[in-house]
């Protein structure tokens, strides 16, 4: 038998001042004020201000466009409230989509995040089938009106489904997010 190795401690390191729970010889987790730290600094370190880092919005690149917005509406970076309900119709559209045609996500695969719910109706799955090629079809043809062709589509996907950071996201590809939310705008009215 291998002798003990005291000084490898498996997991992340733990603040040796933790209060453990008395029955289970267990970590109490962490409290509120810890876990509101950590997103702050996150949020923050993404390029928040610090006073409205705590803000929702603050946690996804269109959240962080529409609060440009809000800060000047006249920002061409920023993304409206109309556009920004337009990305958030698009997000659900496109999540219960993939979801009824066993499509992945490009988010991790974790079987504790997936919604375990009875499978749709035909009714249900026509009418998310719908509207997910109505809203395709409407970015396709604002791209085509533009003559960027399929960028307005790739462009709402890319920022409103696979979350980018903000630094990565181009200043043509926002112009192209912005348009593209404005068609999807007039197609979920």
């Amino acid at each position: 038998m291998p002798p003990a190795r005291s000084h490898l401690r498996f997991g992340r390191p733990r603040k040796p001042e933790r209060k453990r729970d008395t029955t289970t010889s267990r970590s109490r987790g962490e409290s509120v004020a810890e876990i509101t730290a950590t997103a702050r600094a996150q949020r923050i370190k993404a390029g928040a201000a610090s006073d409205d880092a705590l803000n929702a919005l603050n946690g996804s690149t269109i959240g962080i466009l529409h609060r440009r917005w809000q800060a000047c509406a006249s920002d061409p970076g920023g993304l409206s409230g109309d556009q920004y309900h337009a990305a958030q119709a698009y997000i659900a559209t496109v999540v219960h989509y993939a979801q009824i045609m066993g499509l992945p996500l490009p988010w991790p695969d974790t079987p504790g995040l997936r919604a375990t719910r009875a499978d749709p109706d035909e009714q249900t799955i026509l009418a998310v089938r719908r509207r997910f090629s109505d809203f395709r079809r409407a970015l396709l043809d604002a791209g085509a009106a533009i003559g960027v062709g399929s960028r307005v589509n790739a462009a709402v996907y890319r920022v409103c489904i696979e979350d980018p950071p903000l630094a990565a996201v181009s200043r043509g590809e926002i112009e192209n997010l912005r348009y593209g939310l404005n068609a999807i705008a007039r197609v979920a009215r």
